[in-house]
């Protein structure tokens, strides 16, 4: 006896998060059935990752048979004592792209449940092997396309021709993956989309984004530390996705935490390191946004240290970690808490996964203080290695790349006396290299670049029109 189950697609406006459903280790429906009960987010038009071990889950009666038949694999396990079961496909290999409009063609997994004579078969359809990229955070990853409102939010043309059959949306609002499409992606996170986009141009392989966010929500909520309470948003939203197979994942929060100041790092870094223990796929991606500004910073204090300077250095601070990267969005702030520019943020951290995840060559991420050193009554300040093509003075309007100003002032830039008196200096670039000075200070020993709330005008960045990180090398 044979009983199939159809799934109705649901599609809901709004912004993709996850809510709690069928997770390995979530909560056990109140009434078990032989019926293959999937966990989230096993849908059609699912991605699944590519060259791993991918793990399938979900629930039916206990003791019952359960086979994973998908793309010529037949996996078995037989559901423990509470109905839940696991199995593993192998590792499969991504179909190449010709180009992001391609179409592949999809797969269909089935899944056999079978116990005292009875068998329940599911299938779900139309699956791709790809990379799937976790979107986490608060409401500047939750915003929508839709919720952008006006074309000026974004580039001209991002709806209307966004045709790429194989990056898919997962929304848990509606349980169901979205084929993107004009009519799908304006439920999409902004930042992820433009993310997305921007990588799968570059790597060609099928894309798929599971966006988990809250609006004002703190870092604490979604903390699953071992020895504290779980937080509520991990709990509800991140819980019931553990163990699916992951390429990596991208943040952007911290608005909610700005007055911890540097004690932001610890909680990221617990985080990261919870988050990747609790996935066991290793030390996987975590790529994230360091703050843009807010407000309007003035010139009354070369010292800086005011608004979100210390909580930026916090997101500095966290790449200790590794297999870590940031998106630096110092010059695309606006004086309210939602900056409508999320084009750029999502291109800068596609740039910096694919400089140091899929290992481009000939592209740059954001540079980043490395070291300096004082040379007389100038200090010579280093980068990463982001910052090897040459730096500019530039100034960024709206979308377009930054616009070179080479006779500008390099403003925001403060050096440090020895007598412990901050001054506003002058910078001069040198290939690579940032020579720091001012008259008057004949001992400098530290220096200070957009250590502010909203550094506003022309800023620093390399030509290829990253801009470089806000820094100070003084420590606290």
């Amino acid at each position: 006896m044979k009983l199939y189950d159809v799934f109705s697609l649901l599609i809901l406006g709004g912004v993709f998060h996850a809510g709690a459903v069928l997770a390995g280790d979530a909560g056990t429906p109140s009434a078990l059935t032989l019926h293959p009960q999937l966990g989230q987010p096993f849908r059609d038009n699912a991605v699944l990752q590519r060259n791993i071990r991918v793990p399938v889950w979900g629930m039916t009666l206990p003791g019952a048979r359960v086979t994973v038949a998908f793309d010529g694999q037949s996996k078995s396990v037989q559901a423990d004592s509470g109905g839940k079961w696991r199995v593993y496909l192998d590792p499969m290999e991504a179909v190449s792209l010709k180009s992001v409009t391609e179409s592949p063609d999809g797969k269909k997994m089935r899944i056999t449940c079978e116990r005292d004579g009875l068998e329940a078969v599911h299938e779900i359809s139309d699956l791709l092997i790809g990379d799937v990229w976790l979107c986490a955070g608060q409401s500047n990853i939750a915003g929508s396309l839709r919720r952008a409102g006006h074309p000026k939010n974004y580039p001209p043309g991002t709806v209307n021709d966004a045709n790429y059959p194989a990056l898919r949306l997962y929304s848990a609002s509606g349980d169901t993956w979205l084929v993107c499409s004009p009519e799908t992606v304006v439920q999409c996170s902004r930042v992820s989309f433009f993310f997305a986009r921007r990588v799968q141009r570059d790597v060609l392989v099928p894309m798929g984004l599971i966006v988990t966010a809250v609006g004002g929500s703190n870092i604490e909520s979604w903390l699953n530390p071992p020895s504290f309470p779980t937080g509520k948003n991990y709990r509800a939203l991140v819980a019931p996705l553990v163990g699916y197979g992951l390429r990596g994942a991208i943040w952007y929060q911290g608005e909610s935490n700005q007055s911890d100041k540097r004690e932001y790092r610890p909680k990221l870094e617990s985080l990261i390191n919870g988050w990747r223990e609790a996935w066991e796929q290793g030390e996987f991606p975590f790529h994230y946004v360091q703050l843009p500004g807010l407000g309007r910073s003035t010139l009354d204090d070369p010292a800086g240290g005011d608004g979100r300077a210390e909580i930026r250095q916090a997101f500095v601070e966290a790449l200790r970690l590794p297999n870590t990267g940031m998106a630096v969005t110092i010059d695309i702030g606006t004086p309210g808490e939602h900056p409508p520019n999320k084009y750029d943020t999502g291109v800068r951290l596609a740039r910096s996964v694919l400089k140091d995840v899929y290992r481009q060559e000939n592209i740059t991420a954001c540079p980043l203080y490395e070291s300096h050193k004082i040379e007389g009554s100038t200090i010579r300040v280093s980068f990463t290695e982001d910052a090897g093509s040459g730096l500019m003075i530039a100034r960024k309007d709206g979308f377009a790349p930054p616009e070179p100003t080479p006779d500008a002032k390099l403003p925001w830039l403060a050096i440090q006396a020895k007598d412990g008196t901050w001054h506003w200096a002058d910078g001069r670039i040198e290939g690579a290299d940032l020579i720091v000075s001012t008259e008057g200070v004949a001992e400098p020993v530290a220096v200070r670049y957009a250590y502010t709330a909203q550094p506003l005008g022309h800023l620093l960045y390399n030509t290829d029109g990253m801009p470089v990180g806000p820094f100070t090398t003084s420590g606290y």
